[in-house]
């Protein structure tokens, strides 16, 4: 999946580097040590330009809950020897919670860079930040950043507790219509041109870009049900992907058909094939939703989309036509947002990080 121009690519080597942004609380009490405001803004000041200001964009607060799905998070990656990312970064940022932080030149009210900041294993806070690139243009108007941020998690936490059968009514692009396949190549639901040189009903061809996109999506919601995907997303959503794979071949046998079936709406050839494939995607799609609901532990799947939803990073280009923005997540998953006249954001892209 997998070209989202030079400013998403950026954004996820961030996810690899720089987890989360955001803010919900799960709960009434904080176990353990609790970072304040205060003390998130005193560490990420030692790493500041000189003058800058700071405002919080989210705040992660912890509870027994997560606490627990934190440390067994930890637990599975020492057992399965798993490496961790950032050193356990989203698993301390359950244990303890954390502030995702906007640093801000006051003359401009830019977005200088990010801090992630949450307490380390030793109680100690840490702050996880990238550095200005003095080649860069001016970064994201702080408006926007906190504004893309809500959206962001906003659209994440209703895509992912969304069943793949029902996405048709929760994923409006910008313009009104999904992404083409051959000006947005590898983007999560996506019409390919060989749908729309069939001819095809328009309605229709939307229909199987759906299902097909929540077909692609359910490794992304599945690795939300294992508690390590706080210790390291990737390994976690490649477990998934084999997992779903697994049930596809399940599926496709007891419907006595090719277990190793090609999905890929590329190769719909005809009027009735895509009618075939409707067919057979929509009943695939709630196979896996029923296998999702089964083996899923509701406490887990909250938690851990809690952080899945938050941005680890937001920013803008403005040579684009009309702006372009783009947020990403510790899911793995990159938006490309245009700015409605209206106001507000609208998604142009949904791709998935190498």
């Amino acid at each position: 999946m997998r070209k989202v121009g030079h400013l998403a690519a950026v954004i996820c080597a961030v996810c690899l580097m720089i987890p989360l942004m955001g803010g919900i609380s799960l709960g009434m009490a904080q176990p353990g040590p609790r970072l304040t405001a205060e003390q998130a803004i005193a560490m990420a000041r030692r790493n500041a330009k000189p003058g800058s200001s700071f405002s919080v964009l989210w705040e992660v607060v912890a509870n027994a809950d997560t606490q627990r799905i934190g440390d067994q998070a930890l637990e599975q990656a020492r057992a399965r020897k798993i490496e961790l990312l950032e050193d356990g970064l989203l698993a301390s940022i359950l244990r303890s919670g954390g502030f995702l932080l906007a640093e801000t030149d006051p003359k401009t009210t830019c977005v200088v860079t990010t801090h992630l900041v949450t307490l380390g294993s030793d109680g100690v806070p840490k702050d996880l930040f990238l550095p200005e690139d003095p080649h860069s243009g001016p970064g994201i108007n702080l408006a926007d950043a906190r504004e893309l941020v809500k959206d962001t998690t906003e659209f994440v936490e209703q895509l992912f507790s969304t069943p793949s059968t029902e996405d048709s009514s929760l994923v409006k692009f910008y313009g009104g219509s999904f992404p083409d396949g051959d000006r947005f190549p590898g983007t999560l639901f996506a019409i390919p041109s060989s749908l729309r040189k069939l001819g095809a009903n328009p309605s229709e061809a939307q229909e199987a870009a759906t299902l097909f996109g929540g077909y692609a999506l359910w490794e992304f919601r599945y690795a939300l049900s294992m508690p390590a995907f706080a210790a390291s997303p990737v390994p976690a959503l490649g477990a998934a992907e084999e997992k779903r794979e697994t049930l596809k071949a399940e599926f496709l046998r007891s419907n006595h058909l090719d277990p190793k079936l090609d999905l890929d709406l590329d190769n719909v050839q005809s009027e009735r094939q895509l009618q075939e494939r409707i067919d057979l995607l929509t009943r695939l799609d709630k196979f896996l939703e029923e296998a999702l609901k089964n083996e899923s532990d509701p406490t887990v799947v909250r938690t851990n989309l809690s952080i899945a939803a938050m941005p680890l990073a937001v920013g803008v280009d403005l040579n684009q036509d009309e702006g372009q923005y783009v947020s990403s997540t510790p899911s793995m998953l990159a938006f490309v947002w245009h700015r409605l006249a209206t106001g507000g954001f609208a998604v142009t892209t949904i791709t998935a990080a190498d």
